[in-house]
């Protein structure tokens, strides 16, 4: 006798792709928006770590009375003091697609006096990938600061 089975337990190989299908963008879609989400929050702590570093450098300008300035080299910066064959005080990596560019002063003119002022007051714009900055450095008690534009 010959069995005849009218019905299967069981998923149609359409069925299970289409799951697969399913499961894979709904994961996929959070892992790329997280993605964006640490590129964006690199470049504002970059831009926090860049103010902190420009403020370091007038507080120990002023507490050493000496000259502290910002030198631009490829992709790092570093801050040194007046002695030409010293190691930098910091130095720090400037993240890929960061480029600065000059509107009244350039990057390597950042420095500021042995009693803590500005060398020189000026504004850098600062590209980046997600949005664009400006760095102000005033005169007079040297203020710096960085916004979003």
């Amino acid at each position: 006798m010959i069995k005849h089975i009218d019905k299967e337990n069981g998923h149609t190989l359409v069925e299970m792709v289409i799951v697969l299908f399913i499961i894979t963008v709904t994961t996929a879609v959070p892992i790329i928006s997280f993605h964006s989400l640490q590129e964006k929050k690199s470049i504002q702590y970059f831009m926090d770590l860049l103010e902190e570093d420009l403020r370091y450098a007038q507080q120990r300008s002023y507490a050493n009375e000496e000259l502290t300035y910002v030198q631009a080299v490829r992709n790092h910066y570093y801050i040194r003091t007046s002695g030409i064959w010293e190691d930098p005080i910091k130095q720090r990596k400037i993240p890929e697609g960061v480029s600065f560019h000059e509107v009244t002063m350039r990057f390597d003119e950042i420095g500021f006096k042995n009693n803590g002022n500005a060398r020189k007051a000026g504004t850098i714009f600062i590209d980046t990938p997600k949005a664009n900055y400006k760095l102000v450095i005033l005169v007079g008690k040297g203020r710096v600061y960085i916004e979003k534009l």
